[in-house]
């Protein structure tokens, strides 16, 4: 009866998979062509230098996307397709993985096809033909969920130096994903630290130190923080006296003509000041400044506006942390894949993001404590992936004034997915429960081993 049951899963698995891909390929056939954006350059300019050159590890843009493009020529049709195809690959894995952690056969089918339906929600696809690291990112990070529920299934060395890698890999994709590894490096000590895996949590949060210290450096030669600052001093420091006014005792260069300028944008010049801070030959000494010590008088400066920087993701930007409307970047000929919005929106929240945001916490922050009594390490994913949205919320804010919105797809993402595979293991955990009790539950269970 097992082996029946097996196979039939596997086939159903099969079918799924086939389907999910058909509805993938055949929604990418509408689209006109791919969508470039301001950045789509750069990852060209990268995709164009020698792989083993230092400029292709240390540009404006991390490498691993560039890589990805130039294994096709850098031809926007085919990155269309390679992003595509990855995309329908990784999450099948994710769905894969995701059901196989589970215990019930009861929930075996229903997850799969909810992982698998819950990637075909519009933050999710519409980056296919997005000429940027978002669809990319977002694969590596399905194949990073996958790996890391399965090595708490069972820690293996190999598993583990799979995780690194796919967590090396994802991180050399966006920069903000180094930070979501030094927070879950932070984490996983004191909640391993009790436990027969202290060593191998040890281990794993060395791996991710070391990465994120790595990915930090590569990010420092290609001068991407200095361009954060040029681009923060623009938008958010010089349209605030008060902000300008810090940085003035600071030390800080400051042009009162360019300050005039940020706080009287005309129409379709919102990058001007950042322009002529970045060119403008009477801004030398302010960019010398910002070379040699503007991203820790910027980090200093968002500790001592501490009550802005934790509460400003809430007050100021709250649309665009919690439920970004990135509808502008979805390419010509753009459909959704689920027609009916209802289970769109049931798969993915979006209408009441803050709402979402808030109850979805609070949900994470009680089961936090079952999960610890009860010894629960795959909640361990699920859990973080709910809790530490705020934090990647807050580095969004603070990183990147402009374009927070599709800055903050990746912790949105991870927020309501989390929510969703909580829920299941959670149903998972009571189902077990109830098997070992009742007797109907437990045939039901035993006739499926």
């Amino acid at each position: 009866m097992k082996r029946i049951i097996s196979i039939a899963f596997i086939l159903f698995q099969l079918a799924a998979v086939a389907y999910y891909g058909y509805l993938r390929i055949q929604n990418a056939s509408h689209v006109k062509e791919p969508r470039s954006f301001g950045d789509t350059g750069d990852y060209f300019r990268d995709a164009g230098l020698p792989v083993f050159s230092k400029e292709f590890w240390t540009d404006a843009r991390p490498p691993v996307t560039a890589l990805f493009w130039k294994a096709v020529d850098s031809d926007p049709k085919r990155i269309f397709d390679v992003q595509l195809y990855f995309s329908i690959l990784s999450w099948a894995v994710l769905a894969y993985f995701a059901a196989l952690v589970v215990k019930s056969n009861l929930l075996k089918p229903l997850f799969f096809v909810v992982v698998l339906a819950f990637s075909l929600s519009r933050d999710v696809f519409m980056w296919d033909p997005f000429l940027g690291s978002e669809s990319i990112a977002l694969s590596f990070t399905a194949l990073f969920l996958a790996a890391a529920i399965w090595l708490l299934l069972e820690w293996k060395t190999y598993k583990a130096i799979l995780l690194i890698f796919i967590s090396l890999v994802m991180v050399l994709t966006r920069d903000t994903y180094a930070y979501l590894l030094l927070m879950v490096a932070l984490i996983n000590i004191p909640v391993f630290w009790f436990s027969k895996h202290r060593t191998n949590a040890i281990a794993i949060s060395f791996a991710f130190l070391v990465i994120f210290a790595l990915s930090s450096q590569l990010a420092t030669l290609g001068l991407r923080p200095y361009r954060a600052v040029l681009m923060n001093t623009a938008l958010r420091i010089y349209p605030s006296d008060e902000y300008t006014e810090y940085f003035r005792q600071h030390g800080m260069p400051v042009d009162d003509r360019l300050v005039e300028m940020s706080r009287n944008i005309e129409p379709g010049k919102k990058f001007a000041v950042n322009i002529a801070l970045t060119y403008d030959e009477d801004q030398e000494d302010y960019r010398q400044w910002a070379l040699e010590s503007g991203d820790s008088a910027y980090v200093r400066f968002l500790w001592f506006f501490k009550a802005d920087t934790f509460q400003k993701v809430f007050t100021e930007t709250a649309g665009q942390s919690f439920f970004p409307d990135v509808f502008y970047y979805t390419a010509t000929g753009y459909r959704p894949i689920i027609k009916d919005a209802r289970i769109a929106e049931f798969l993915y929240p979006t209408r009441f993001g803050l709402f979402f945001f808030f109850a979805a916490n609070m949900i994470a922050a009680f089961l936090s404590a079952i999960a610890w009594r009860e010894g629960k390490q795959l909640w361990y994913v699920p859990l973080l992936m709910i809790l530490l949205s705020y934090p990647q919320a807050v580095l969004v804010w603070s990183a990147d004034v402009n374009d927070i919105a599709r800055h903050s797809i990746s912790h949105n993402v991870l927020l309501r997915l989390g929510l969703w595979m909580l829920i299941f293991f959670v149903l998972d955990f009571l189902l077990t429960n109830i098997s070992t009790r009742f007797p109907f539950f437990k045939r039901t269970e035993l006739s499926a081993q």
